[in-house]
């Protein structure tokens, strides 16, 4: 559904992961849709957020978008997604498609500043070299925070007033965070074979 807002209906998203989550990230980790798997930039609400409700900034690749969304059951946030042409949070960083600019631009186009009485944008720990935070304070007016390595502890974030431990800011590879990235792998080696 929709919630109505000063700058007009805000599609709210549910926390859930439903079938079609499911058929979907199955269809991006196996390399069929990964290419084209992506949702529509703009402003997003998760449960019922106000003028003092955290906005989290992410990418527009749907498994960026999921990753977020379904880690803030019970949590009223805004959901504010820019448009990395559907690349994941780090690469667009890298590659510049997540950057202040966008970042800037995203608060202005979807007039964040009417939303929350606030200036904070919770960003991923990982857009960290797309972003410069003073430059996002003097483009927008917002001050730029970075959250979290991982969607997963953006609760305990938000928890500890917007304070990251150790834990929260180191990037892991397990062999287990390695495993999912099998599949797409052997799609992408099919191809040539």
């Amino acid at each position: 559904g929709f919630i109505e807002t000063p700058i007009g209906p805000v599609p709210q998203v549910a926390t859930t992961v439903s079938a079609r989550d499911f058929w979907g990230t199955l269809g991006a980790r196996i390399g069929t849709i990964r290419r084209n798997y992506k949702v529509v930039p703009g402003c997003y609400a998760v449960g019922s957020p106000g003028q003092q409700s955290p906005v989290l900034v992410t990418a527009n690749y749907k498994l960026s978008f999921d990753a977020l969304r379904h880690q803030l059951g019970g949590i009223d946030a805004w959901l504010l997604v820019g448009d990395t042409r559907g690349i994941n949070v780090w690469c667009a960083a890298g590659k510049g498609s997540f950057s202040t600019e966008e970042v800037i631009q995203s608060v202005r186009r979807y007039r964040v500043d009417q939303l929350v009485s606030h200036r904070e944008l919770i960003l991923p720990q990982l857009a960290a070299t797309g972003v410069a935070a003073p430059a996002v304070r003097k483009g927008c007016d917002f001050t730029a925070l970075f959250g979290p390595v991982r969607s997963a502890d953006l609760p305990a974030y938000l928890n500890q007033g917007q304070q990251c431990d150790e834990a929260m800011r180191s990037v892991t590879f397990s062999l287990a965070e390695r495993a999912v990235l099998i599949p797409v792998e052997l799609f992408l080696l099919a191809k040539p074979l």
